[in-house]
């Protein structure tokens, strides 16, 4: 009898600590049909996936370890559905263990850096479709240091103090071929219907594979709902320092969103500029676009850009615009 109670008291221990764990299963697709119609060149017609979200499965979990403190993971990776990732399914978006408690957030992995929450925070479109700002600027700056979006190797604190929110995240180098040598910090504000976040970022590797040294990138995002519309603003400057000459590369976004009918409209204006050496070019983007929500978790969009640039502007003019379904589990 007495070991039966013990036996029992071992299963309920065993259960109660069960319970305080949790696993959960989540992603996003999202996919549709895109037209692009080039000023010089054909027009194309693409099933494209990520018009407004990114399309990506994950497992996340916390476990209550007890006087306050939480263990919790985080695994997302990305999906292509309009072939099946046929390269298979990895955990590029976020590979992240962490330790949370009252002192905030301790995170280590792979993650999004802090200057990334600002271009996606603060862009109408995020970092998604025809609309996105990082359209031009991705490929003006170069797009090929990790303080464009994640890092690898990193390790992060992430507190709230009232309204303000701080990230601190740096990226181990770990061999002298790697450019992830990676340093960045934001601190945001949001108070009831205004959000204002400020980032910056450097990179003190080289990259020997990629022709950069000392990708360094700064950016301000500001918000405000009044309700029956949401104006954002974001600015953001660069500098890479390369061989043939510095580039710089400056991003500034007016955007916002309103409810009109069930759903929601998205409008951007960005103008993106660049100068390396005797080229100073600008490029310019206006997209509009409406989600309709279908149910709680799928919906209807549709998007229009058109995009127009100087002369020997790294991005070519084109207009294109896009429909699909987005749905999310």
């Amino acid at each position: 009898m007495k070991k039966t109670l013990i036996a029992l008291a071992a299963v309920a221990a065993s259960g109660a600590a069960f319970a305080q764990s949790s696993v959960t299963l989540f992603g996003n697709v999202d996919m549709g049909i895109r037209h692009v119609n080039p000023e010089v060149g054909d027009s194309i017609t693409t099933m494209q996936k990520n018009l407004i979200s990114s399309s990506a499965l994950g497992f996340r979990g916390v476990e209550d370890l007890g006087g306050g403190l939480k263990a919790g993971f985080h695994f997302e990776g990305d999906l292509d559905p309009d072939t099946g990732t046929p390269g298979g399914l990895n955990f590029q978006r976020r590979s992240t263990l962490s330790l949370m408690g009252g002192f905030g957030e301790l995170r280590m992995g792979r993650d999004y850096v802090p200057t990334f929450t600002i271009h996606t925070k603060y862009d109408p479109f995020g970092t998604n479709g025809l609309g996105s700002s990082i359209n031009m600027f991705g490929t003006t700056f170069g797009a090929v240091s990790s303080s464009a979006v994640r890092a690898n190797n990193s390790l992060g604190y992430l507190a709230k103090f009232g309204s303000f929110d701080v990230a601190y995240m740096y990226g181990l180098r770990e061999s002298a071929s790697n450019n992830n040598d990676y340093h960045g910090i934001r601190v945001g504000y949001n108070a009831g219907p205004l959000s204002v976040d400020v980032a910056t970022a450097q990179e003190t590797g080289i990259g020997a594979s990629l022709g950069n040294h000392n990708p360094r990138r700064t950016n301000v995002g500001v918000a405000y709902d009044f309700g029956f519309i949401k104006p954002m603003f974001q600015y953001t400057t660069s500098k890479l320092e390369l061989a043939g000459g510095d580039r710089k590369v400056n991003n500034v976004l007016l955007g916002l969103t309103a409810p009109v009918g069930p759903g929601l409209v998205r409008f951007s204006y960005v103008r993106n500029s660049l100068e390396q050496g005797a080229t100073d070019v600008d490029g310019k983007q206006v997209a509009l676009g409406y989600t309709y929500p279908l149910s709680k978790r799928t919906s209807f969009n549709a998007n229009i850009a058109r995009i127009s640039t100087d002369a020997g502007f790294p991005v070519a003019e084109r207009t294109g615009y896009e429909i699909g379904v987005r749905h999310t589990f």
